[in-house]
C-alpha cells in the first residue's frame, strides 16, 4: 500500500482506484481507516476532499472527507449531525479530532457540483434546466433544508452551488459541507464571515445581524431556485448582495419575476408562471419577515406548483380558442 509519509515531492502518489492508478493528495488515518485524499471538492476556501477507502466493500468505496475547526460547537453540531437520515442529506461515517480540528468522514453521492452544471449550461454542453424539472429538484431540496431545522434545529448556512451535488438516477440535489452549520442554540455565536458567499448568503448574514436560520437558508435556496430557471443570478446579478448598504439606494423592482427573464418560464401557462414566480419572488425577499415565516407555507406553495406540472398541462387562452375551432373542424355540431 503506498506510503504518504515518505514520497518524492516531484513523483504523484499512485493508488488503485477501482482497476485503475489514480494520483492522490494523502493518506490520512481516520479511527481505524486509511482514506486516500484523491481531490479537493467544491470551495477552496474549504478542507473538502473526495477520499477513497480501498478495503471498504467490494473493490472499494468512495467517501467525502472534511476538517472542520475543532471546539465545542463543532462537536455539538457533529452529535446532531450523525443523526441525519434524509435521502437528501449526507450521512456521518465517523470522525475523529486531529490537530485541534475534527475530521469527519461522510457518505459519498455519485454527480457532480451544481456549480459545474450551471457552468455546463453557461457554456453550452447542457441544456437549460426545463422549469418543472428545477421545482421538482428544488421542491426536494427545500424538503432536506427543512428537515434539518425543524428535526434537528440545524441551519446549514452556507447553501451555495459548490455545496449541492446534482445526482443522477433519480437526479436529485443534495447537500453536503456542514462547516458552516449552526444549530439553533449556537446561532448568535457563529463566527464572523462564516458560510457566506455574498451572491447566496442572505442579507441579514452579511450585516452581521443574529441569523434567522430558516429564514437565510430558505433565501438561499431560493436564490438557487431563480439561477435554474434563468441562469441569472436574482437583482441584476447581485443576488444576496442587494441588501448590502452599499447597494441599499438600488430599488427593490430590480428583482424581477423569472417569467420575465427566461423565455422557458414566459411560455409557461398562467398559473405554472404565477405559481413559479410567487414562490421564488416570496423567498428572495430581502426583508427576513416577508419571506415564508414557515416550512408549512414555503413547502405548500411549492408542492402546489409541482403537482400542476404533473397534471396535464393547462392550455393558454390562444391556445384553447384554436382547440375550440380545430375540433369544431373536425365535429361540426349536428355532424355525427
Amino acid at each position: 500500500m503506498p506510503d504518504s509519509n515518505h514520497h518524492d515531492p516531484q513523483q504523484p502518489q499512485m493508488l488503485r482506484v477501482r482497476g485503475q492508478l489514480r494520483s492522490f493528495l494523502e493518506r490520512r488515518h481516520i479511527r481505524r481507516r486509511d482514506y486516500y485524499l484523491l481531490e479537493p471538492i467544491g470551495s477552496p476556501f474549504r478542507k473538502r476532499y473526495l477520499a477513497f477507502d480501498p478495503y471498504q466493500g467490494p473493490g472499494g468505496d468512495y467517501f467525502l472527507v472534511q476538517t472542520w475547526p475543532g471546539g465545542p460547537r463543532a462537536e455539538q453540531k457533529l452529535r446532531v449531525l450523525r443523526g441525519l437520515k434524509a435521502d437528501s442529506l449526507l450521512r456521518v461515517v465517523e470522525w475523529q479530532r486531529r490537530n485541534g480540528d475534527i475530521d469527519v468522514v461522510l457518505t459519498w453521492i455519485e454527480g457532480i457540483s451544481l456549480a459545474q452544471y450551471l457552468d455546463n449550461i453557461r457554456i453550452g454542453r447542457r441544456p437549460p434546466v426545463d422549469p418543472g424539472e428545477a421545482v421538482r429538484l428544488i421542491y426536494g431540496l427545500a424538503n432536506a433544508v427543512c428537515t434539518l431545522h425543524h428535526k434537528h434545529q440545524i441551519a446549514h448556512g452556507d447553501i451555495q452551488p459548490p455545496n449541492v451535488i446534482v445526482t443522477s438516477h433519480p437526479s436529485r440535489l443534495v447537500l453536503i459541507d456542514f462547516g458552516s452549520a449552526w444549530t439553533t442554540e449556537a446561532t448568535a455565536g457563529r463566527a464572523e464571515g462564516d458560510g457566506q458567499h455574498r451572491c447566496y448568503a442572505a442579507p441579514e448574514l452579511q450585516r452581521e445581524e443574529i441569523p434567522v436560520g430558516f429564514l437565510a437558508d430558505q433565501f438561499s435556496v431560493s436564490v438557487l431556485f431563480f439561477q435554474l430557471l434563468t441562469q441569472q443570478l436574482p437583482y441584476g446579478g447581485l443576488g444576496g448582495k442587494a441588501g448590502r448598504p452599499e447597494y441599499i439606494g438600488r430599488p427593490q423592482e430590480a428583482l424581477r419575476p423569472p417569467s420575465e427573464v427566461a423565455a422557458a418560464c414566459r411560455a409557461l401557462p398562467r398559473s405554472l408562471r404565477e405559481g413559479i414566480d410567487r414562490v421564488a419572488l416570496r423567498g428572495l425577499t430581502l426583508a427576513a419577515h416577508k419571506r415564508y415565516p414557515d416550512r408549512h407555507a414555503w413547502l405548500k406553495d411549492l408542492f402546489e406548483v409541482y403537482a400542476r406540472f404533473r397534471l396535464a398541462p393547462e392550455l393558454s387562452p390562444v391556445e384553447s380558442v384554436l382547440t375550440r375551432v380545430l375540433r369544431w373542424i373536425v365535429h361540426p355540431r349536428g355532424v355525427r
